[in-house]
């Protein structure tokens, strides 16, 4: 679910923090990299059919906020410090919370949760009305991520293209 995770992160994020000098870039960033770096483990570990690994844990939010505060400084550290807010906001998306053994992985065993699976799948192209629910999230997403287009006015005067260059929602 790609839409559902930027959207609720951007919307999240807002509601939580406003306008302030956030980059929005590194927190949408961070809402679909717990996706990405588990589906590339996934192509190493393919035995677990969940496709949530490693980055779908607390764990690993918190290895990169720590990263990010070790390495970074400044306003550098402020903007990256989005990646692990919206990292953390995925695993929210998620509802990672009914997946113990993986959200708090490893303090239930080296073993990954096998359920509930991610959704992506052929299935969802193939038979759509047997996944509705994520269709239904997706359109949230994408409703969430129109309204910020239209309410920030990114559609007019090169607006987008600021955003795209430094993340920042202008009034």
């Amino acid at each position: 679910m790609l839409l559902w995770h930027l959207g609720v992160a951007a919307v999240i994020t807002y509601v939580s923090l406003g306008r302030r000098r956030i980059d929005y870039r590194f927190v949408l960033a961070g809402a679909i990299a717990p996706d990405f770096v588990d589906g590339v483990l996934r192509l190493a570990v393919p035995d677990n059919s969940s496709g949530r690994y490693l980055a779908h844990s607390l764990l690993a939010v918190v290895a990169v906020a720590i990263a990010i505060l070790v390495l970074t400084s400044g306003k550098r550290r402020l903007a990256a410090f989005g990646l692990a807010v919206g990292w953390l906001l995925h695993l929210v998306g998620d509802g990672m919370w009914n997946s113990p053994q993986t959200f708090l992985w490893p303090a239930f065993g080296s073993a990954f949760s096998s359920s509930p699976a991610e959704p992506y799948s052929w299935d969802l192209l193939t038979s759509p009305l047997s996944h509705l629910s994520t269709w239904g999230a997706e359109a949230v997403g994408a409703a969430c991520l129109a309204w910020f287009y239209v309410a920030f006015r990114l559609g007019s005067e090169g607006r987008l293209r600021r955003f795209l260059s430094d993340g920042y929602l202008r009034p």
